[in-house]
């Protein structure tokens, strides 16, 4: 090698050395009010500001061929919720000018159900697979930006029932055996650590029952405002009645020991008169706003924006 061309090369070789390298930059924030999609537009995350998560794994209406038809498990949808969620976010923006979180799966029940673990959720189909990863890594992400931002995060599962009672239940991952004990029973029982309240109870003490079914409870703030819901203390307890206690979504992301700073429920809604027309559920998930709102400024470090005029 000649001699010149021995010295460019060292040359070059020296500038590597002093020159970092270049690395992608990383991705944008997420802007909130946008809608994001998985890989085949099976499901839709709209990033939000807000600490509040909504999630809408049953109201989808896709059916795609490729997909096959699920055949274990329940396959029917909750008829007009992904609606009801997308009223509950536009009440919050309507009331705050800023967005929550809602990550929704487009597909049918019939293919998809996201409120399983995957293995009834997709029975076995890959693309059914990679959507229920997809909705997941979404709520995992939402929940990260709320508590990052916030310092804490409340996901809100929405859902629909056909049960004879119309009234909400609210499912904070306790089946109706373990509600139907006495407070003092409840209390004794340590049940609150395993429900999706666990790290708001470990923070405020107190009672426990008073949490879940007590005055300015969920159910109270609802009842108040002339909706039925169990529990409440006007409902305290669902008897012998159907009672749906939580599902997959909110036992995963909620009150799993491995997700410090987020609370939730699942919300389980009846039809007539709540979801079944457009101007009923505009009545309701204004009211949902609203006790959302009491009860979250009630029991967390925060305090919602008001509107800028």
């Amino acid at each position: 090698m000649p001699s010149s061309l021995r010295l460019l090369t060292a040359l070059a070789l020296s500038l590597l050395s002093i020159v970092p390298p270049t690395f992608a930059a990383p991705p944008p924030e997420k802007i909130p009010g946008q809608s994001y999609y998985g890989t085949e537009r099976y499901i839709e995350y709209v990033a939000g500001d807000l600490p509040l998560v909504l999630t809408s794994p049953h109201g989808g209406r896709l059916k795609p061929d490729p997909i096959p038809d699920r055949t274990n498990g329940v396959t029917t949808m909750d008829a007009n919720t992904q609606e009801l969620a997308r009223d509950v976010a536009a009440a919050f923006f309507a009331r705050t000018g800023h967005h929550v979180h809602l990550v929704a799966s487009h597909l049918h029940r019939s293919k998809l159900d996201p409120n399983r673990e995957i293995v009834e959720a997709a029975q076995g189909n890959p693309t059914a697979e990679r959507a229920w990863k997809e909705f997941h890594a979404s709520i995992r992400e939402a929940l990260a930006v709320a508590v990052a931002r916030h310092g804490f995060a409340f996901l809100i599962d929405l859902h629909g029932h056909a049960h004879a009672i119309p009234r909400l239940e609210l499912g904070y991952a306790l089946d109706a055996k373990q509600l139907n004990q006495t407070d003092a029973a409840f209390a004794a029982s340590g049940l609150i650590t395993l429900t999706t309240l666990r790290d708001l109870a470990a923070r405020l003490g107190g009672s426990p029952t008073a949490l879940l079914r007590g005055p300015r409870s969920l159910g109270d703030l609802f009842a108040a405002r002339g909706i039925r819901a169990v529990p409440s203390p006007q409902e305290p307890q669902p008897g012998h009645n159907p009672f749906f206690a939580g599902g997959y979504i909110v036992r995963q992301h909620a009150a799993a020991p491995d997700t410090p700073k987020v609370d939730g429920l699942q919300i389980e809604c009846h039809r007539v008169g709540l979801r079944d027309t457009a101007a009923n559920r505009a009545h309701f998930t204004k009211i949902a706003a609203e006790v959302l709102t009491l009860f979250v400024e009630e029991h967390y470090p925060f305090k919602f924006p008001a509107p800028q005029k």
